[in-house]
């Protein structure tokens, strides 16, 4: 029979790197079915991304990583050269020495995304579940934060305004984004992705949170789909984003949020949508990233 997780053995991949590679290094481990990626974004000059890899693939990993490492070295020429470290975990749960690095994290001014295996004291506060270790979107990222901060003032605009509102989740990862939609109140969510094993992980969380009968999941790409929702988020990288920006304009019939900009990129990539008919409602700059809300005029 095989190993359980607890019974296996695993060792600890630690990537210490300039913020531009993270979401590089981050998918890296996705691809190669790692468990527990986590990022540590608190030293603003240089991040943490930790994963955990099976013993018996860590070297495999540990080669291609190497080589990984050498290429973005080569797209991005001005950052630091990253720095790599491995240790072999004790013969303890592996799922211990991960999940120990995640606390309830307050976002904006309602929600509280926290881990399956932590119940939270009694709040205010709307709970996001998020199950870590298979997608992108845990919360603890500039990107998805801005996002999050955003889609509450969407929100809060749509409400003000006596209207109700629909949303469309395009690159949904971890399916946070949609989920807290669902829990704000929109009518009606769509989430897409095209990558299967993101859909898949997104399927679990909506489950987690009890939301399946508001959220239609589909593995797509933005140019697949045809009907517009009245808020669209798209959290994206910036080649994506410029490559999808009239399909996600098309989309949005009331607002757009676009993420995953880096602050350097972020002002070129603002104008280049603001040109399409659009005006900037917020932005939100952070150490690293940058994130939008746009209207239509």
């Amino acid at each position: 029979m095989p190993n359980s997780q607890a019974a296996q053995q695993w060792v600890t991949f630690e990537v210490i790197l300039d913020a531009c590679m993270v979401d590089g290094v981050a998918n890296f481990f996705h691809e190669r079915q790692a468990r527990g990626v986590v990022f540590d974004d608190t030293n603003p000059a240089r991040n943490l991304v930790t994963a955990y890899v099976p013993e018996d693939a860590s070297q495999t990993v540990s080669r291609e990583l190497k080589m990984y490492l050498a290429r973005l070295t080569e797209v991005f020429p001005d950052a630091s050269k990253p720095e790599l470290k491995t240790s072999r975990l004790k013969a303890e749960n592996w799922a211990t020495a991960w999940q120990a690095d995640f606390r309830p994290l307050a976002i904006g001014e309602k929600l509280l995304v926290t881990p399956p295996w932590i119940k939270p004291e009694p709040h205010a506060r709307v709970t996001i579940i998020i199950e870590p270790a298979e997608a992108f979107g845990t919360g603890t990222h500039e990107t998805t934060q801005g996002c999050l901060e955003l889609l509450e003032e969407a929100v809060r605009e749509s409400r003000d305004a006596g209207q109700g509102f629909t949303v469309l989740d395009v690159g949904c990862g971890s399916g946070i984004l949609a989920i807290a939609a669902a829990k704000l109140g929109a009518k009606e969510v769509r989430a897409i992705d095209n990558d299967p094993v993101a859909v898949e992980s997104a399927r679990k969380n909506v489950t987690f949170n009890e939301v399946d009968q508001k959220i239609r999941l589909e593995c797509l790409s933005a140019q697949d789909v045809k009907e517009p929702a009245d808020i669209v988020a798209a959290n994206l990288d910036t080649m994506t984003l410029r490559a999808n920006k009239e399909q996600l304009v098309n989309l949005a019939a009331r607002y757009l949020i676009i993420s995953g900009v880096l602050i350097g990129e972020w002002e070129n990539v603002r104008n280049e949508f603001l040109a399409e008919k659009l005006f900037l409602k917020k932005e939100i700059l952070r150490t690293d990233w940058g994130s939008g809300l746009f209207g239509r005029i």
